[in-house]
Formats: structure tokens, C-alpha cells, sequence
């Protein structure tokens, strides 16, 4: 399906900058899309604080429950060949480590939902795997080829990347955000590149929808060669060689609350912290980093995967 991301009044599409400011307000209603649970704190931690500390409400829909870590796998289960029982129990952890690092800033389990769609296959999904018309795609670490039922709100919900399009099309128009972060597409990560392409492809069925509700979207990024931990000054610089959009990177300094209120959260990931803390503690600055895309058209299913295909 054809899909438009719509930035306020078009502004791309005009005459008018995009603005390199991120305005935080008690009105400010702000939806984080993770792929994977320590996402949304590594790339706006800091930001969700400040949200919510205005008065304004956060919602974070994770994608994956993380469950396809293969090394964060082993390391747990201290080297032995992992079973599709080990990964399901891998990504329960995860969703409760999630819930606690929200905690950690002042959200609750009502802030959180969980699509539990293949870590490590959405990208497939954006081609491969779209529709009925083939058998749903099946996760090689848990077996699973659908979410578990309860779950999800959509019947019959599979590993599709049409039911994923329609599950966020669904939360985007129920919670109603004023501002929307998802992962950039040039994310070296699949997962990450796939869920810009999936946001994308929702926010056109929202437009039709709900005409009313024009979203900022914005990006953030977490895997870009060697970013962010080439770099170990107090500030974080935006990644090398990478433009920073139709906007220009967007820089929001974090007061010291903020970043030790995003520290404290992060190390409520202890499984991720066990595999790789100087990963995760690299992206604890003084600032984030994000950027606004131009309008850009996304038809889903795509000829070939953007985020696989060499």
C-alpha cells in the first residue's frame, strides 16, 4: 500500500526550514517505536524523562521482545546450545527488564506494549513475508510464526508484514501522538531500518483515517558503524558521514537529572548489560541526537527488502 509521512504543514514541501528544535510541553503526547526492549532508552531516555516530567504522556511500542540475541542468549545460558524455550524465556526477561526501566522513569506497565513480532525477521517482512498469500514467516530462535494471542488486539494477527502495518496503524490512532520517534532507515541494524519503513507505511493508513492527526515524526539511531563509542567526550556528536535529514541533526542537551534518570534505566537492562555494557553506557551524554525526515513515499510490499537485500 502507498503511504505518506507527513510532516506539520508540510513543511518539507515548502519554502519553510524544518526546524532543528524539539519543543516538550504537557500537551506533548510522544509514541517511541523500539525494535527491540533498551532501544527506546538508548535513543531517548533522556527525552521520555522530560515528557513525562512536563506533564505530557509517553507510550513505547516495542516490536520484538529481543528474543533472537543468540549471543545474549548464550551468555545466559553459559554456553550450551540454546532451545527455542531458552530464546522465549530470554524475551520474557526482556519485556520485564523494559517494564522496569520505565519504571525507572516514572512510567508504569500501562506505558508499554508489547506487538512480539520476529527479532531479527522484519525485515523480511517487508517483502518476503507480507501477506496470506504465503505461509507467515517463521522465527528460527523461538519457532513461532504469530505473536501470542493475547497480545495482540487484531485477530488472526501472524508474521506478516501487512498485520504489523495494521497493528501500528491501530496504536497510532488510538493513542493519537503528537510526536512519533522511530529509528532512522540508514540504522545499520535490519530491525531498526525495517521499523522506519513499517511506521511509514502505518502513518498512510492513519492519514485516511484520522485526517485530523499529522504527527512530528522524528528519528533516532542507534547502530551506525561505529557510533557512538568512537567518540568519548561528554557530548554526543552526531554519527560521521551521516546527514542529518531534512532538518539537520537535533541536538536536546539532558540537565543532569536526566541523564542519571537515563543511566539508572539502562542498567535496569541486565541481561543487555551482561552482553554489552560498554555498548550500552556509551550512549549516556550530556545530549541526544535526532533528526526529522523529508516526506518520503513508502510502498509496502517493497520489490525488494531495503533493509536485507545487499
Amino acid at each position: 500500500m502507498d503511504a505518506y509521512v507527513i510532516l506539520p504543514l508540510l513543511a518539507a514541501l515548502s519554502s519553510v526550514p524544518v526546524p532543528r528544535t524539539l519543543t516538550v510541553a504537557r500537551d506533548t503526547r510522544l509514541l517511541v517505536i523500539a525494535p527491540h526492549p533498551d532501544d527506546e532508552i538508548l535513543g531517548a531516555g533522556g527525552l521520555m524523562r522530560r515528557v513525562h516530567a512536563a506533564g505530557g504522556s509517553v507510550r513505547v511500542v516495542y516490536l520484538t521482545d529481543g528474543d533472537g540475541y543468540r549471543d545474549g542468549v548464550k551468555l545466559e545460558e553459559h554456553g550450551k546450545k540454546p532451545s527455542s524455550g531458552d530464546y522465549k524465556d530470554y524475551g520474557r526477561r526482556r519485556q520485564h527488564e523494559a517494564h522496569s526501566a520505565l519504571e525507572t522513569l516514572g512510567l508504569d506497565e500501562h506505558d508499554a506494549t508489547f506487538l512480539r513480532f520476529p527479532d531479527g525477521g522484519l525485515c523480511k517482512l517487508t517483502r518476503t513475508y507480507w501477506s496470506a498469500r504465503r505461509t507467515a514467516y517463521r522465527s528460527p530462535y523461538t519457532r513461532r510464526d504469530r505473536p501470542p494471542t493475547s497480545d495482540t488486539n487484531i485477530p488472526d494477527t501472524e508474521y506478516r508484514g501487512e498485520d504489523l502495518t495494521q497493528e501500528l496503524a491501530r496504536l497510532i490512532g488510538e493513542f493519537g501522538p503528537t510526536l512519533i520517534l522511530v529509528p532512522r532507515k540508514e540504522d545499520q541494524h535490519p530491525d531498526h531500518c525495517a521499523a522506519w519503513y513499517f511506521v511509514a507505511d502505518a502513518l498512510g493508513d492513519v492519514a485516511r483515517i484520522h485526517p485530523g492527526l499529522a504527527p512530528d515524526v522524528v528519528n533516532y539511531i542507534v547502530h551506525y558503524n561505529n557510533w557512538p563509542f568512537d567518540d568519548e567526550g561528554a557530548g554526543m556528536a552526531p554519527p560521521a558521514g551521516l546527514r542529518g535529514g531534512a532538518s539537520g541533526w537535533i541536538r536536546v542537551n539532558l540537565t543532569p537529572e536526566e541523564v542519571l534518570f537515563k543511566r539508572a534505566a539502562l542498567r535496569r537492562y541486565k541481561t543487555q548489560m551482561h552482553a554489552m555494557r560498554w555498548f550500552l553506557e556509551s550512549f549516556v551524554r550530556s545530549n541526544e541526537v535526532f533528526s526529522r525526515p523529508a516526506p518520503s513515499r513508502v510502498v509496502l510490499p517493497s520489490r525488494r527488502s531495503p533493509c536485507c537485500d545487499p
